[in-house]
């Protein structure tokens, strides 16, 4: 299959944009951009969106937008984030559909999977980012125009969800769309756990996790993440990928 790379301009903007620093948990050359076929709301096709991704889920995310493309499923762009300077809120206003940004989750200081180029955004618009205020009893729409959108059973072209399961057979199984608070809508992400290794392992090695995780979405989704991941991580560095590989089929069994 094809190796991807990111894009010398984009990978320019980025770090102008402060999109991606040494601090982010990826590194800049694990980083890929991806061309995509698309159909906008007017149902005219482009052949120049760009999202940029893990290198190992390249070919996965490829093959989903080709899936939307024959469904003639809209969408309304596909940029970059640093040609919003990296700024999520003005890539929501300007309903993009992405993945790759070196930010926190909102409202915390937990690194958000987009952080990890596993996380894919679809039609902010369509599908709003939705956060509770508990104590106040209000909540907050992102972007501001997808109130109109809060209503699922109202069914509406460009809303995810005839298209979640397509996200899910490809690795992204988890769809923001079933969380409680916050409720996001556009967002379709791997675990934590497995961004986790995937970042920190080689891409030829992230490749078989990668194929493994396809297979076993929900075992997958059921892995440790942080401190608790730890164990199973310092075996890769020693005594070596074949022990790795050992211990991670195990963790996936018991």
């Amino acid at each position: 299959m094809t190796r991807y790379e990111l894009r010398s301009d984009t990978k320019v903007g980025m770090l102008e944009a402060g999109m991606w620093t040494p601090a982010c948990p990826v590194a800049l050359e694990r980083l890929a951009s991806v061309t995509i076929n698309y159909v906008d709301f007017s149902g005219q096709e482009h052949d120049d969106g760009e999202i940029v991704v893990l290198d190992v889920v390249a070919d996965s995310v490829k093959a989903i937008f080709d899936e939307l493309f024959k469904l003639r499923f809209p969408i309304a762009q596909i940029r970059s984030v640093h040609n919003y300077s990296g700024d999520d809120e003005l890539s929501m206003a300007d309903n993009n559909s992405s993945c790759f940004n070196q930010r926190p989750i909102e409202g915390t200081d937990i690194v958000s999977i987009h952080s990890y180029g596993l996380a894919v955004d679809l039609n902010p618009a369509q599908n709003p980012y939705v956060i509770f205020d508990e104590e106040a009893g209000t909540a907050k729409i992102y972007p501001k125009q997808g109130w109109s959108y809060l209503n699922r059973h109202n069914r509406k072209v460009g809303m995810v969800e005839e298209v979640v399961d397509i996200f899910a057979q490809h690795g992204f199984s988890i769809w923001g769309g079933r969380w409680t608070t916050p409720i996001d809508l556009h967002h379709f992400q791997t675990s934590r756990g497995l961004a986790e290794i995937l970042a920190r392992i080689s891409h030829e090695d992230g490749k078989v996790i990668w194929r493994i995780s396809q297979k076993l979405p929900s075992r997958i989704n059921e892995l440790p993440h942080g401190s608790e991941l730890q164990p199973l991580m310092a075996t890769y560095a020693q005594p070596g990928p074949t022990q790795f590989f050992e211990r991670f089929e195990r963790l996936l069994l018991t």
